[in-house]
């Protein structure tokens, strides 16, 4: 819905206080109900509550305002060159010196508005605050000069009536396009009504009825205030709304921009660039082919850091598992600090062991020198480790220089890896190295240029692989060029460092302390700077403004506000102000006194039948339906007002029956108006003075002042203004129709009274501009004053409708980019952790960790694969043989999603084995439960183990391979959590894992290995085990263990063996 409404809040703290809030969609601001706010009513409270959003919203409002200041300019000119035209035809007639004051006036001021309006259409943006401020009081300042020139026209007397219309048109044109405050614009507007009265009050003699006309011109003066101040409500309510719009569609922006960075953060903590960037066009599109895409491609002369903690064992039990997580988190998060530093791209944590790369995907000559110098730094931040724990921990690296194949594998909680032969040597290079140095291979040492002093490794004699490959190995000395000389940093080190981790201090601390400022200045930024003309012209018809898209327009007009309905109020109001001043200043018919009242009663009646169901939802239900239908119908809206201004047409025509206004009594024709029906022959010969008529029985001839019917036209086009969910051009229609009739009406049917007027008031001698003329050329110049004004004022509207389709654009782009944000999420974090790092700024060091104390841990492994990888020509330097692993992983990855397995999350893939994990999203643990309740999703892993071999199984049959799984399971307590909140790592760590990993690589081919304690409580679930017999676990001693056999109901009749024994215990 696009309306914008009042509503009330719910209760809150009990103590019934209902705030009130001004909204749309999710955008609420408090309304201020102090001070004089509270005696108005509810819906015209619009002021906010909250200082710094009225404030702003002020300044938004004045240059929202000023945007009209060309039309008041254009309109003053017009009026002014009106004048001046009036002055020149009745110079003939007059005496020069008499016009030239004000004629001076006229012209001046229309060179001052020139010049003006060259100011702000060349130089609005940059003109100084005060100058802006100075216009308005300029602009008010020569409509003052202009009713005062205006009244001078004709000579001696100066009557009430005069330059009454024009004192309505200003008034009304205060509210409507001065950039002031209401009540300044009030206080403006009481100041032209009384400047006007007071030139009338020093008439230089008395004239007939001058209370009835000052009384007149008083309810006219009021009714203008009045349409004034509820054109500036309506305008206030548009521009309050726009506020809000702008704001919810800068709040949308801003979270666009936050769930775009974090995407990024979240995707490039995990996956480099290209690859962040390739599955993000990918996501949620369908991929068709015969193999599931991979995002997988080589790199060269890559050099891989592989760093392990020495002595991490020995520390994990002395330490908790909470304990022992923060320790890694703050070692980790120093490390990615330093791979930033350094340009390494992290790769993965592999519990205690932390590995990354330099030269890929972003090649560069220094990568090997970047990668020691890591790897140093590495060395020196486990000093802090190891005073902390008082342990001999140390840090033992390895580097290697290579080929590598670097992207994603599989469906679920991606993780950027990398393959290769090479990879495996840096990974040997690694274990044949020593505690606390950087032990380094010759082919890196080979790309090192010389910056470092080494000294032979000898890693041959510590690691059969490095044997097997003949290589050749190295331990780093001393630093011969410290960094950052000898890499590419030394130039932007000269040029002045604004490297990474000046970024990263800003990402941590103080991005959070200034985003409120930043709101708040993108805010004002986005309200007071919107080039807001380009954007309705590129949409609009410049002439029309219709917009180009017929849907667009059609969308426009089936707007449906209820609160704009209130502006058909307007024309009863200026009915019933009217009549009051007829009766004061016309001796109508019986027949007019009538009409006029019932007219006035019949809009009232209609108005009421279409605002009050309407806001207050209340009365007869049909009434209400009826209300609802013409507010959401713009051909029923257009209906009514098409009636209520024909009625006010009719009325009007039927007041300008006066009494005996057509058939004069014999005396008064012989006296009166013979004569003035022979003005145009005799005019200049003529002799015959005014005519003053004092007799009470022929005050019928004098209290008729048919001028005023034309001010009362200029109240009824003004209303048409106040409609502002009417067409510009609907208005047009109207204004034209209105125009037209009150031209017949001064030409034809009160031409007589108006020329009797003239010549009762002026003489035969200065009758030289009839009313019956200049009237109707007022009605004319006031009617193209508001139709230029009626096109201002629709751009806004337009212009508040674009933005709306703007914010709606924004709110699908925000849910889009949510949804592939949570998907993006979801595929690097398990969902459980994915919620706790949604939409919320992390620390490098800010921990997230939790104990469980029931968990089930699978590993599974193809060992077999290494023999099927090889890196020739055939598969593409290994990419092909990655490619089926990928489709192996994938299908795993599948599986997950069947309901069984919902209660199972991936954690991550390590080459080929693959790792899962239960009874992590239970939050409802039960020590006390039975086994059954207790380790249901221990059952549900198991199940998903053997679901793995069958698919394996399946995958060797169609491929023609025969890979076989060696799988472990193991269950109990762990701390699982995430390593690193800028780049999140989510893992497990404890006994129950480092035992599950032994049962997988001491297992067989082709077998799931349980220890004992696992196989009694799977027996619950009927799963039937072969004992295998004692097994060395590190760290643990001799454990003995079971082989899976499957269940019960799978396995065939013959005769089985033994299961556990309750009486065998293990060492």
């Amino acid at each position: 819905d696009e309306e914008m409404n009042m509503k009330e809040t719910r209760k809150q703290n009990g103590t019934g206080d209902e705030p009130s809030f001004l909204s749309r969609g999710e955008t609420e601001l408090k309304i201020d109900r102090s001070g004089l706010q509270r005696y108005l009513p509810q819906c015209l409270q619009f002021a906010f509550a909250e200082k710094s959003a009225e404030s702003l919203y002020r300044e938004y409002y004045r240059i929202e305002k000023r945007r009209n200041t060309k039309t008041l300019l254009l309109v003053l000119a017009l009026v002014d060159i009106v004048l001046l035209a009036t002055y020149a035809v009745a110079l003939p007639f007059r005496d020069a010196s008499q016009l030239i004051g004000q004629a001076s006036f006229l012209a001046g001021a229309l060179l001052i508005l020139f010049i003006i309006f060259i100011v702000v259409r060349c130089y609005a943006s940059v003109l100084p605050s005060k100058l802006w401020d100075c216009i308005p009081f300029i602009a008010w300042f020569i409509q003052l000069g202009h009713l005062v020139c205006d009244m001078w026209l004709f000579s001696v007397p100066r009557m009430p009536g005069d330059s009454v219309a024009w004192a309505i048109l200003y008034t009304y044109m205060v509210y409507l396009l001065l950039p002031l405050r209401l009540s300044v614009c009030l206080i403006l507007s009481i100041v032209m009504a009384f400047v006007h009265l007071l030139l009338v009050g020093v008439l230089p003699k008395p004239i007939d009825f001058t209370e009835n006309q000052l009384g007149a011109n008083v309810l006219l003066f009021i009714c203008a205030n009045l349409l004034g101040i509820l054109s500036y409500f309506f305008l206030e309510r548009r521009q309050r709304r726009a506020f809000l719009e702008t704001r919810q569609s800068l709040e949308a922006k801003l979270v666009l921009e936050e769930e775009s960075q974090e995407q990024e953060r979240l995707l490039l903590s995990v996956l480099p660039q290209h690859v962040a960037a390739e599955i993000r066009e990918d996501l949620g599109a369908v991929v068709t082919g015969q193999f599931k895409k991979i995002y997988m491609s080589r790199h060269e002369n890559v050099s891989i850091l592989f760093a392990d903690i020495v002595g991490f064992t020995a520390i994990s039990s002395t330490c908790t598992a909470p304990e022992l997580v923060k320790i890694l988190n703050e070692l980790f998060a120093r490390f990615d600090k330093l791979s930033d530093k350094y340009h390494q791209l992290r790769i993965k944590i592999l519990g205690d062991c932390y590995y990354c790369i330099s030269g890929a995907p972003e090649e560069r000559p220094d990568h090997a020198v970047l990668c020691v110098h890591m790897g140093l730094s590495m060395v020196e931040a486990i000093k802090s480790v190891r005073e902390k724990t008082n342990s001999g921990v140390d840090m033992r690296v390895g580097v290697h220089t290579g080929a590598i194949l670097a992207g994603v594998m599989g469906q679920r909680q991606w993780q950027f890896d990398v393959y290769s032969r090479d990879v495996v040597l840096a990974n040997k290079m690694e274990s044949g190295g020593m505690a606390g140095r950087v032990h380094i291979s010759e082919k890196t040492l080979g790309f090192l240029n010389g910056e470092f002093e080494v000294s032979p490794g000898d890693g041959m004699s510590r690691e059969e692989a490095l044997r097997s490959a003949g290589l050749e190995t190295y331990f780093i000395v001393k630093i011969l060029k410290p960094y950052p000389m000898g890499t590419l940093d030394e130039k932007a080190e000269i040029n002045g460092r604004t490297g990474k981790e000046g970024e990263l201090s800003k990402l941590t601390g103080d991005s959070d302390k200034n985003f409120e400022e930043d709101y708040k200045a993108r805010l004002h930024e986005e309200l007071l700077g919107r080039d807001t003309k380009s954007h309705i012209r590129q949409q609009a018809n410049p002439l029309t403004l219709f917009f180009k898209e017929p849907k667009l327009e059609t969308e426009f007009r089936k707007i449906k506000d209820t609160v704009s309905v209130v502006s058909i109020s307007g024309l009863p109001l200026i009915l019933v102000f009217c009549t009051a001043a007829y009766f004061l200043v016309m001796s109508g018919s019986s027949f007019a006194l009538i009409c006029l009242p019932l007219g006035s009663l019949l809009l009232i009646i209609i108005t009421i039948i279409c605002i009050v169901p309407a806001g207050l939802k209340a009365g007869p239900p049909g009434l209400v339906r009826m209300c609802n239908k013409i507010i959401e119908k713009p051909g029923l809206r257009m209906g009514v007002i098409f009636i209520m201004v024909m009625v006010w047409c009719v009325v009007h025509v039927l007041s300008t029956d006066y009494d005996n206004s057509w058939s004069w009594p014999s005396n008064v024709m012989s006296t009166y108006v013979n004569p003035l029906q022979n003005i145009s022959s005799n005019r200049s010969n003529s002799t015959l003075p005014p005519p003053i008529v004092t007799s009470t029985s022929q005050t019928w001839l004098t209290h008729n002042f048919p001028q005023y019917l034309t001010y009362f036209t200029v109240l009824e086009l003004i209303g048409l203004t106040v409609m502002t969910h009417l067409s510009h051009l609907v208005k047009l229609f109207l204004t034209l129709v209105i125009a037209v009739i009150q031209g017949f009406i001064n030409i034809n049917l009160v031409q007589e009274s108006l020329d009797y007027y003239d010549e009762r008031t002026y003489g035969m001698n200065d009758y030289d501009l009839s009313h019956s003329i200049t009237l109707t050329v007022i009605v004319v110049i006031v009617a193209i004053c508001l139709l230029i004004i009626n096109r201002q004022l629709e751009v806004p509207s337009r212009r508040l409708f674009l933005w709306q389709k703007d914010v709606e654009e924004q709110r699908e782009k925000v849910a889009d980019m949510r949804g592939k944000n949570e998907a993006l999420v979801y595929n690097i974090l398990p969902p459980h952790v994915a919620k706790h790092f949604l939409g919320q700024r992390k620390k490098d060091e800010e921990l997230y960790s939790k104990s469980y104390e029931a968990v089930g841990v699978l590993f599974a492994a193809m060992p077999n694969f290494s023999d099927f990888y090889t890196e020739d020509s055939v598969n593409n330097q290994g990419l092909e043989c990655l490619r089926f692993l990928n489709e192996v992983i994938s299908d795993y990855d599948a599986l997950l999603e069947q309901p069984r397995f919902k209660d199972i999350i991936k954690i991550k893939t390590i080459g080929s084995s693959y790792m899962a994990a239960s009874g992590l999203t239970d939050d409802n643990y039960n020590p006390n439960a039975s086994i059954k309740e207790k380790w249901a999703h221990l059952a549900a892993l198991t199940e998903f183990a053997l679901t793995l071999k069958e698919t394996l199984t399946n995958i060797n049959k169609e491929s023609f391979n025969n890979f076989l799984l060696r799988m472990g399971i193991n269950q109990g307590p762990i701390t699982a959590g995430v390593i690193g909140a800028r780049k999140p790592h989510y893992d497990m760590w404890g006994n129950t894992v480092n035992v599950a990993s032994r049962m997988e690589s001491t297992g067989k081919a082709g077998f799931i290995q349980v220890v004992e304690e696992t196989a009694r409580i799977l027996e619950e679930f009927d799963y039937v085990f072969e004992q295998r017999g004692m097994v060395a676990v590190k760290g643990k001693g001799n454990l003995m263990t079971y082989y899976l056999l499957g269940r019960k109901s799978d396995l065939n009749k013959s005769p089985v063996k033994p299961v556990v024994q309750k009486t065998q215990s293990s060492s």
